[in-house]
């Protein structure tokens, strides 16, 4: 018996470090990819580090305990780093400051979240199957696939003064390879901490080939609280009132997947649907709301969780607080944020490159569980298609469009999740 309860709790706490990186994982790239848009200086775009594991850490804790109770990680939101990319676009052509353009993002943070947490206290069931059926929402987690495939793609790619260091980005390769070969062909210790492993081996193989470095500015704090409106006082403006409200069904439809596919993962026996669906957008809308008194970027439930959960098969709820804890802890330690920072973007961006292969699985799954007729293929194929297309565009083509239809016609998962909601609605089966 003493024997079993050593060796559970060394799997909780191997679980729960596995946890912890894969918080880390899916937190230290989008960071540095919002501070270079907005051409933020190494000291900044360390205390937005910091508040962003801070925020991943909290509003995990919270969702769990308040919200959808499930072990989803509550994540930077890659859907939203292209509208802050049109953004920036659009703050440049409209002569507006850097802090100007950062206080509108946080406007339309604190937009967004009201607008979830309105969704939250409504509590008709029907309103929900007929708005955002299995059919839409199979179909934005397809395009939600799509879109961050591309960006953790991006993210393997490493770059030096420009040019491709082929070296390291080959090691990138390798690591992605490497998890998805564990999870799949691995027994027992190896398929379970697939992830946590190839972790581990690529951040040390980056160091033997000089590709760790410190993305983050030293401290001489040893306890540092993140600091409130350090990008000033949300405002709004007209233009991304507009599109921060169409924006909004795709952060609804976020919330909805994100439940939907831990609920396929735990066959439905630990899950009131609806009703986490429901608390989830209410503590949602409060995640934003501290995302915006935090300056960061938004934190949203990661329906990629699902692929991390079916890839290393733990489910523990014990576990997941643990590590979230862990991360809580870390965010008020500069200097172990400063050692957490040098976890190779590429690293981490082919980490989670491979837990993306099961969130196709899973929306693949979905869409083949519907009744496929003509009218559900076509919607399908439309909407799909209208969303995809917009993925390999640059946002240039819009630049002469209102600056509310350049970032919803800049974002392909915003257009593609419109196309499907509106033909779901208007074509009425018979």
């Amino acid at each position: 018996m003493i024997v079993k309860s050593k060796k559970q709790h060394a799997e909780i706490v191997t679980q729960s470090f596995q946890w912890l990186m894969f918080m880390i994982g899916t937190s230290i790239a989008l960071p540095i990819v919002i501070g270079n848009v907005f051409g933020l200086g190494e000291t900044e775009i360390s205390g937005l580090m910091q508040r962003t594991l801070f925020l991943v850490a909290l509003g995990s804790i919270l969702q769990k305990g308040m919200g959808h109770s499930l072990p989803i990680i509550e994540g930077p939101a890659g859907s939203w780093v292209s509208v802050f990319v049109v953004l920036a676009a659009f703050s440049k052509q409209n002569g507006l400051s850097l802090d100007e353009s950062l206080s509108i993002g946080m406007g339309s943070l604190a937009l967004a979240g009201g607008f979830l947490i309105l969704m939250g206290l409504v509590k008709n069931r029907l309103f929900y199957q007929r708005v955002f059926p299995p059919l839409v929402s199979s179909v934005f987690l397809f395009l939600l696939a799509v879109q961050l495939s591309g960006i953790f793609f991006n993210g393997m790619i490493v770059k030096e003064e420009g040019d491709v260091d082929w070296k390291l980005t080959s090691l990138a390769f390798f690591v992605f390879a490497f998890i998805v070969f564990l999870s799949i062909r691995a027994r027992g210790f190896g398929k379970q901490f697939s992830l946590l492993i190839g972790i581990i081996v690529g951040w040390g193989m980056f160091a033997i080939f000089g590709g760790v470095s410190n993305p983050a500015g030293e401290s001489s704090y040893r306890i540092h609280v993140p600091e409130l409106l350090s990008w000033g006082e949300p405002t709004f403006n007209s233009s991304i009132v507009v599109a921060t409200i169409m924006f909004s069904f795709t952060l609804i439809l976020n919330n909805i997947a994100a439940v939907d596919s831990m609920y396929d993962v735990y066959d439905g026996k630990k899950i009131e649907k609806q009703d986490s669906i429901r608390k989830g957008f209410v503590v949602g809308g409060i995640n934003h709301w501290l995302s915006s008194l935090f300056s960061a970027l938004a934190i949203v439930p990661l329906p990629v969780t699902s692929g991390f959960v079916q890839t290393a098969k733990q489910k523990s709820g014990l576990s997941f607080l643990i590590g979230a804890s862990s991360l809580l802890i870390i965010s008020f330690i500069p200097q172990v944020v400063n050692v957490v920072s040098t976890l190779p973007v590429a690293v981490a961006s082919a980490a989670l490159l491979s837990t993306i292969v099961n969130m196709f699985i899973i929306a693949l799954k979905k869409m083949n569980a519907l009744e496929l007729r003509q009218r559900e293929v076509t919607i399908i194929g439309i909407s799909v298609l209208s969303g995809s297309a917009l993925f390999f565009q640059s946002p240039e083509l819009f630049a002469n469009l209102p600056g509310s239809l350049q970032i919803v016609m800049g974002n392909g998962l915003i257009v593609g999740t419109v196309v499907v909601i509106v033909m779901n609605f208007i074509w009425r089966q018979k």
